[in-house]
């Protein structure tokens, strides 16, 4: 039999993954469904959690989520992890277990205080590597812009690579 704290972590499991369940859904939009598909399971306003022994490795929301032939569809999903603040969409497709793909208005919220924006940008859990395919928006705190494609945020390592970088510095005044 397991330890007490691997029973409590099973307990907190089962809780979560059952309590959204006896909450009220909502359909998604028919236009995000394959013609002739089966729905398995509706969520609304639910919270995933990926932890190992020592922490919470990241944290997904979402308002409401439904799994159509094992590809789940969320409205307003929100991940959090230790170096990204908020990384949101107006919804998301979920065909892998270690991979979301953010659709619409994606913006990508630093704890350093960097907003990233873009239409369309993926989440690899595993990795916690986003990238965007697309054109993306970097706006600084010191109102910095900074454009280009094909941006790649590692969270892990902090380091930032993309193409065709355009950038817009504000220089800060020297003093006398």
């Amino acid at each position: 039999m397991g330890s007490r704290l691997e029973l409590n972590l099973l307990a907190l499991f089962l809780i979560v993954a059952i309590l959204p369940f006896f909450f009220k859904v909502t359909k998604f939009e028919a236009s995000d469904r394959v013609v002739g598909s089966k729905k398995s399971t509706e969520l609304k306003d639910f919270i995933q959690y990926d932890f190992n022994s020592s922490s919470v490795n990241f944290k997904l929301t979402s308002t409401y989520g439904e799994e159509i032939d094992n590809i789940w569809y969320l409205k307003n999903p929100i991940v959090v992890n230790d170096t990204i603040q908020s990384l949101t969409s107006k919804k998301s497709i979920v065909k892998k277990s270690d991979n979301i793909e953010f659709i619409d208005d994606v913006v990508i919220v630093k704890r350093d205080g960097k907003i990233y924006n873009s239409q369309k940008a993926f989440y690899d859990i595993a990795t916690k590597i986003v990238t965007t395919p697309d054109k993306f928006v970097i706006k600084t705190e010191n109102s910095d812009i900074i454009n280009g494609v094909n941006m790649e945020y590692d969270a892990d390592k902090k380091i930032t690579k993309a193409k065709q970088v355009k950038a817009v510095f504000k220089l800060k005044n020297a003093k006398e």
